[in-house]
């Protein structure tokens, strides 16, 4: 019990309960310590883990900052992911993503890899996760980020995990509290202050540690102490030392020669040390090195933890580098670095504490300075290693090829990690203080990228550009880039549309002059990005224009030219799902979109994995494939919040994509209650900060405020309307302004608004160009919609009719339901029996696809027409039960039924567990299956020979 625990007992209990807390309610719970160095913390650390560890599934896993790994990416953090990577089957991945080949320096590894990796080791461990994190004031950045990153998402997993922080007061403990606060909620997140212990408590604890001592003596040292319990501990077990100085002071007397050297060596390091490091660094053998470690240890100053050494506590380490003359600090700094150095060979870790060294001993660091920024790993640096290496930037000058190179590399990184600013004003500078054109021309056009990128300086992003294009550059790359970048500033800045397909086709030109007759193999990294950015680009400018010819004819170069280039390659596939859907092509759209979808989840990109399902789901939701549409669109809220916490929006820098929170609601209005999902997203639109995804978000709402509301809604109908103008205009897109008129136009016809539906879709018919199939269709109901609101009865339903076929035919499930609807409500006067079988169908398609609201609606229609609503009844057999599911339901339930887990369906789906534990719930209540193992008796009945059901499941490779 707590009690037992001699000094910190009720802080003891407190944190117990936040431990059983996680356990109990299958969550994350957190909390901070804070004290002064000496109070404790680490010892209360070192309690509460053993008394866990011997709990049934209880992981504990540890981060711990050092003084000298503050500007180190993942120093601290490097227990915590050893042991992650060690988790069957998921932690390869993590394992690969840490300590596999180095990636080009041209594609840096991106931190987010490495926490999502980390994220799905995590889940992959049984039970509680306890995760501690000592000395949280000397933890880097990124080790801080990626706690919180996995805090987030255990949270939206539903897994235990208990956070326990000790930290010294203020600073880096109140920002991380923060922080948890935000995540999980103030009822969460616990915080305490370790203070001097009470006088009661402090003599029990010195008497416990030695017992021989008297009350007096005890309680003297309790005043000399001054209430800390770590000096407590070390006077109790000491001679006649009246306080720390005279303590330390006396130890390191009797110590040898080479001890004092290994205290020295210990101090300067500020971390632990494998004595094979210390061997190196002191030039001692082996034997040697044993030796003083043990003499240390047994002085009490050192530790030894397995094959390393460390010292005792912080403040010895400080005590003892301070009586270091600083001619032998120097020498020590001097000797850790060129022993970090030659044993980096690119570690970027390795790398960055050699600086540190280098720059305490007074040398220069300018090269050391490049080669961080010229690592494929830099962008683990994050803010606080760019201001660092900004620092050496600066107090080098521009003089010389190193300096122009050093602040190159900054401005690129700044970039890099989305401080544009930064890095809008270093390529500024830098431009101005060098001569060399190419440069000159680079400069500027990373100023022009990053001023296009910040709001209130897009003006600047033209002007930057000119300035870049006036340089007569000898590199061809560059020339490429800026004529790829001047695209789609006149596309996104200056609305010029067709000055802006004219750069962005000859760019591709200029490309393809360059490249097109060599093999994608022979193209470098920076060649082929060029390339793609410059058909990327033509490619936007065929979007926008819906020019599908164009747009299928540079998908399939840009398919060619990212050919065994995985990131391009994703990008690639994406755009030509996009294209393939826009011609009618679903089906392959589909397959194309799903495969990008499974490949940047299972390669671990967590941005590329969002823009997949930004492309994936509106197509399944078109397809009325509402249930995989809801796995998708979950998936990826989820890693939003990971990413960004649970208010942040994340924008995908790609043409014609929905905004995630658009397609969570579109599913909503279909399979839940409508004003449900209206109120939502009225929540919604005040969150979303980007005109363009802010627009979709109102047509949602006046499109399903026109279908369901009816003219109930109408103030709340015409402020939406009246909002996706002004968006529309603020987006700047012709596109989503031409679809815009779509929607309002369907609206108004709903309402019957007849002439104002009529001047709006005119509108729409007025861009000339021939619309993709989709639209096509969508301008054929509404026309059909307006003509039954002028009494043009018989016209419109033939149009409707046609429009049901063609939908069929296509595939477009969600369109075919409205039409279905819209032609039996025409038909309600005319052929009763006719609307009776349209309400019927539709209801039947509804009920099949999950499509509630749509159900409901064939289901008043008909009851309006005095038939017997339609009701599927009760399953009277398996087959009937398993008839109800979803494809991905069907495949749930065959691999519940050969006994996998929830989180082994997850790892073989590429799912998170809360998507696999409501598709197992769904599955159970459809079958009426009591339990796991009645279902498995269900799909037993129904396996065929070969062991399989329609619907099985599809392999990983």
């Amino acid at each position: 019990m707590a009690s037992d625990f001699v000094g910190r007992g009720v802080e003891l209990a407190r944190l117990e309960a936040v431990c059983s807390r996680a356990k109990r309610e299958g969550r994350p719970a957190a909390a901070l310590i804070t004290g002064l160095p000496g109070a404790g913390k680490t010892r209360l650390l070192a309690e509460l883990r053993s008394r866990q560890q011997g709990q049934q599934d209880v992981t504990a896993l540890s981060i711990v900052g050092y003084e000298t790994g503050t500007q180190v990416p993942l120093a601290a953090a490097g227990e915590l992911l050893h042991a992650l990577v060690k988790v069957p089957g998921v932690g390869a991945r993590l394992e690969a993503a840490l300590f596999g080949a180095s990636p080009a320096e041209d594609r840096p590894l991106e931190p987010l890899r490495i926490f999502e990796a980390a994220h799905r080791s995590l889940l992959g461990l049984p039970g509680m996760t306890l995760l501690f994190i000592d000395d949280l004031q000397w933890v880097d950045e990124l080790s801080v980020a990626l706690c919180s990153y996995l805090v987030r998402s255990a949270d939206g997993e539903g897994k235990a995990v208990a956070l326990i922080a000790a930290s010294r007061p203020a600073g880096a403990g109140s920002a991380f509290y923060d922080s948890m606060t935000a995540d999980l909620g103030s009822d969460r997140a616990a915080t305490m202050v370790l203070g001097p212990l009470e006088r009661d408590q402090a003599v029990r604890l010195a008497r416990q540690l030695a017992p021989h001592l008297a009350a007096e003596r005890a309680t003297e040292l309790w005043s000399l102490a001054q209430g800390s319990p770590f000096w407590l501990g070390v006077l109790a077990r000491s001679a006649d030392e009246r306080d720390l100085t005279d303590y330390l002071v006396a130890r390191e007397r009797r110590l040898s020669r080479d001890s004092r050297r290994l205290l020295g060596v210990l101090a300067v390091a500020g971390r632990p040390l494998p004595l094979p490091e210390v061997d190196a660094i002191v030039a001692w053998h082996e034997t040697r090195t044993e030796q003083a470690v043990a003499e240390l240890e047994r002085s009490g100053l050192g530790v030894v933890e397995g094959i390393s050494v460390r010292l005792a506590h912080d403040l010895i380490r400080s005590w003892a580098e301070a009586q270091l003359p600083s001619a032998s600090r120097r020498e020590l700094h001097v000797n850790i670095a060129g022993w970090l150095d030659k044993q980096a060979n690119g570690d970027l870790q390795l790398l960055l504490e050699a600086l540190v060294h280098r720059r305490e001993a007074g040398l220069d660091v300018g090269d050391l300075a490049l080669r961080i920024l010229q690592s494929p790993r830099r962008r683990l640096l994050g803010r606080e290693g760019l201001k660092d290496l900004s620092q050496v930037a600066d107090a080098g000058g521009f003089s010389g090829p190193l300096a122009a190179a050093l602040h190159d590399r900054v401005a690129l990184l700044a970039s890099e990690l989305g401080e544009h600013r930064v890095a809008m004003e270093r390529w500024i500078q830098l431009a101005a203080n060098v001569t060399d054109p190419s440069l000159v021309a680079k400069c500027y056009l990373g100023a022009s990228r990053a001023a296009s990128r910040i709001v209130e300086r897009r003006e600047e992003a033209l002007p930057l550009l000119n300035r870049a294009r006036s340089q007569k550059t000898a590199d061809p790359a560059i020339t490429v880039e800026i004529g790829a970048h001047r695209a789609s500033l006149l596309r996104l800045l200056a609305h010029r549309t067709n000055d802006a397909r004219q750069a962005a086709e000859q760019a591709v030109r200029d490309a393809r002059t360059l490249w097109a007759h060599r093999d994608p193999s022979e193209i470098s990294a920076r060649e082929r990005e060029a390339y793609t950015l410059a058909l990327q680009a033509v490619f936007d400018a065929a979007v926008m224009e819906e020019d599908t010819s164009e747009m299928l004819r540079i998908s399939e170069e840009m398919a060619q030219v990212a050919r065994g280039s995985e990131e391009p390659a994703i990008s690639a596939a994406l755009n030509m799902s996009t294209t393939l859907w826009d011609l009618g092509q679903m089906g392959e759209a589909v397959d194309h979109a799903r495969r990008a979808w499974l490949h940047s989840h299972e390669q671990m990109l967590p941005m590329l994995t969002l823009a997949a399902g930004s492309v994936l789901a509106p197509e399944l939701i078109d397809g009325g494939r509402w249930s995989e549409a809801e796995e998708v669109t979950s998936e990826c809220a989820e890693l939003e919040r990971r990413i960004g916490g649970a208010v942040e929006r994340l924008a995908m820098a790609k043409v014609a994509t929905h905004s995630i929170h658009e397609l969570r609601h579109l599913i909503w209005f279909s399979r839940g209650d409508w004003r449900d999902a209206a109120s939502s997203v009225e929540r919604e639109v005040g969150l979303q900060p980007d005109p363009h995804y802010r627009l979709h978000l109102h047509w949602a709402l006046v499109v399903w405020l026109a279908r369901c509301g009816r003219g109930t809604r109408s103030v709340d109908f015409d402020r939406h309307a009246a909002a996706a103008r002004d968006d529309a205009v603020a987006a700047g897109c012709p596109r989503c302004a031409r679809e815009t008129a779509l929607k309002l136009a369907e609206g108004l016809a709903r309402l019957g608004r007849v002439d104002d539906a009529q001047k709006t879709l005119a509108t729409w018919d007025e861009y000339g160009r021939p619309a993709n199939v989709r639209d096509q269709l969508w301008r054929r109901h509404v026309g059909a919609l307006i003509g039954l609101a002028k009494h043009e009865v018989s016209t419109s339903i033939s149009e409707l009719e046609t429009v049901v076929a063609d939908r069929m035919r296509l595939g477009l499930m969600a369109g075919l339901l409205w039409a279905r609807l819209d032609l039996a409500a025409a038909l309600l006067g005319r052929e009763p029996s006719r609307a009776a079988n349209e309400f019927r169908q539709a209801g039947n398609e509804a009920s099949t696809a999950g499509a509630t609201t749509e159900q409901r609606l064939a289901e008043l229609g008909l009851r309006r027409l005095g038939v017997r609503t339609w009701r599927r009844g009760r399953a009277s057999s398996a087959e009937a039960g398993l008839d109800k599911l979803s494809e991905r339901e069907r495949q749930i339930a065959i691999l519940v039924a050969a006994g996998n887990t929830n989180p082994e369906i997850a790892d073989r789906l590429f799912l998170s567990r809360k998507t696999i534990e409501r598709h197992v719930s769904n599955v159970l209540a459809r079958t009426g299956a009591r339990n796991r193992t009645d279902l498995a008796r269900l799909v037993s009945r129904l396996t065929s020979p070969s062991g399989s059901v329609p619907g099985g499941v599809p392999g990983r490779g």
